[in-house]
């Protein structure tokens, strides 16, 4: 039990020591600060020589880029600033004092003088805010007399943006700082810098933007004369070099209009006949890129100082699906028209049936496209003797060798006449028309003189072949009837063809024009900035 009393009597002499020194301490301090401010006026510049310039220097410890708003012409950064001047009246001995070598006085009340430098491109969207933002941090002097203040604050910047590269821009900020009230003469703004580097801002304890990538903040002094005054008037400027990182446009913006803009061409790809299909198709897709042209304009400002590269693209790629629709559109009613309404025009038959596929490297059965025009691949006929041999070989071998069936074929077939021309041919294919013609003169004449030798033997005979020669007429004439329509129908069709030709010689084109178009707008996109690091 006594030792554990002679410690705690120990303990107590122990804090009663310390507390008496801390007192004593505070008591020297505040003499201290008594002493400095006896006889000084906050209001007094810290010179001797009041023609003299008061040097204050100056650095900015920039720490983050917490927005930058390109729609409002903004940027809202977390930076330190460090203010240095010496004020010789803040002079002591620390000897004298308890060696204190440092003191603290507040920073916003006006306890000594304080340089009135501001920000002078301080942006405010509100009446309430002030125009300085730094909180008032204590100033800490030295024994010797210099002063060092360091406020830091968040500062809205106005920053006049160039949008013409969005996404792939970059943007340089400055944040210019100077005396409110003093001039040139009155006080001299430097620079706080390191010897034998370029004045720049600190970016020892910076934190990386997600957006933004800072190149580099290098700083500036400037003078400026005033017409009304010839003192000059020095500023700072600390420049943000700021690069935008395009990988959240390229992958959430960029690649997806691509992939749907793409998908237009897609519709030249489908078949004509699936009208409502490449209709829609279309329609869809001009639906999705306005999409996309709505979303780009919320995030860009609302100016007409420069148009961004990124919506001149989505512009050009909507007028291109626009005009794509048109022309689904208008394949759609050259598939669809008919042989009873419609004409196919000799300029429109030379242009969509001759030249545009040979253009296009396209094949058509039975046609041989070149140069000058078309040509039909038909197939060889054979000529009128050929015919009428095959066909009376086959009746002879189908019924047997008979002496009747030979007399059944009284009429010689078609020799080289005179008529025919020199370099015609014997198996030209437009001949064989006038051959059948031919034929058939040669049949009626031969059956009016069997009608006549019938006549003239056995009148009751002549009557029932007359008879038969008439029904035979008859059928003949149905199946040339027949043989017309059939014509008819084969010739319509063939027009139809044609046009179904035609529009797939559109399509064609169509395809091959706007993939060019759209590989050239890619490519405008993606070269014409000037250096597009994606992942820095």
């Amino acid at each position: 039990m006594r030792l554990s009393q002679v410690l705690r009597v120990v303990h107590v002499v122990l804090l009663l020591e310390l507390c008496s020194d801390e007192v004593v301490g505070s008591k020297i301090e505040a003499k201290l600060y008594r002493d400095l401010l006896s006889n000084y006026s906050a209001w007094v510049r810290p010179v001797r020589n009041p023609k003299k310039a008061l040097m204050v220097s100056m650095r900015v410890y920039l720490q983050q880029i917490l927005n930058v708003d390109a729609k409002h012409q903004m940027v809202e950064v977390n930076a330190w600033l460090k203010y240095v001047w010496t004020d010789y009246r803040l002079r002591w001995r620390p000897v004298d004092y308890d060696n204190i070598s440092t003191i603290r006085f507040l920073g916003g009340e006006e306890q000594i003088w304080q340089p009135d430098i501001l920000l002078y491109n301080r942006y405010i969207d509100n009446e309430q805010e002030s125009f300085d933002s730094t909180y008032k941090a204590n100033i800490v002097v030295y024994s010797d007399g210099l002063v060092n203040w360091i406020p830091p604050g968040i500062f809205k910047l106005s920053c006049k943006m160039d949008i013409t590269l969005f996404p792939f821009d970059e943007q340089i900020c400055f944040m210019k700082f100077g005396s409110w009230t003093y001039h040139g003469f009155a006080l001299d703004l430097r620079i706080d810098s390191v010897d034998n580097d370029e004045p720049s801002a600190d970016l020892s304890t910076f934190i990386s933007n997600g957006e933004w990538h800072l190149v580099q903040a290098p700083a500036v002094r400037e003078e400026k004369f005033y017409k009304c005054c010839r003192e000059p008037y020095p500023t700072v400027r600390f420049f943000l070099h700021m690069r935008r990182r395009t990988i959240f446009y390229l992958f959430n913006v960029l690649l997806p209009s691509l992939l749907v803009s793409f998908m237009s061409l897609l519709a030249f790809c489908l078949p004509a006949t699936d009208m409502s299909e490449k209709i829609g198709l279309q329609t869809t897709i001009l639906l999705s890129v306005c999409f996309f042209l709505t979303i780009l304009s919320e995030m860009t400002p609302t100016t007409s100082e420069a148009v961004p590269l990124l919506g001149v693209f989505f512009s050009v790629v909507t007028f291109i699906v626009s005009i794509s629709t048109t022309f689904t559109i208008l394949v759609l009613n050259i598939r669809y028209r008919q042989f009873g309404n419609h004409a196919m025009a000799p300029v429109f038959r030379t242009m969509f049936l001759e030249f545009l596929p040979w253009l296009m490297m396209m094949r058509r059965p039975e046609h041989h496209f070149h140069k000058a025009g078309v040509s039909k691949i038909a197939e060889q006929d054979e000529c009128v003797q050929c015919s009428e041999r095959r066909e009376f070989s086959e009746v002879r071998r189908s019924d047997g060798e008979d002496d009747a069936i030979a007399n059944l074929c009284p009429f010689p077939t078609e020799k080289l006449s005179i008529g025919r021309k020199v370099g015609d041919g014997l198996f030209v294919h437009r001949r064989c028309n006038a051959h059948e013609k031919s034929r058939t003169e040669k049949f009626e004449r031969g059956m009016k003189a069997c009608e006549r030798a019938i006549h003239e033997e056995n009148p009751e005979l002549a009557q029932t072949l007359l008879s038969t020669i008439k029904l035979y007429e008859v059928i003949v004439d149905q199946v040339a009837r027949i043989r017309r329509r059939i014509a008819i129908k084969r010739e319509r069709k063939d027009v139809e063809e044609e046009w179904k030709f035609a529009a797939m010689a559109l399509d064609r084109f169509c395809l091959l024009l706007f993939s060019v178009l759209m590989l050239v707008c890619c490519a405008a996109v993606i070269f014409l900035p000037p250096s597009v690091k994606i992942f820095e």
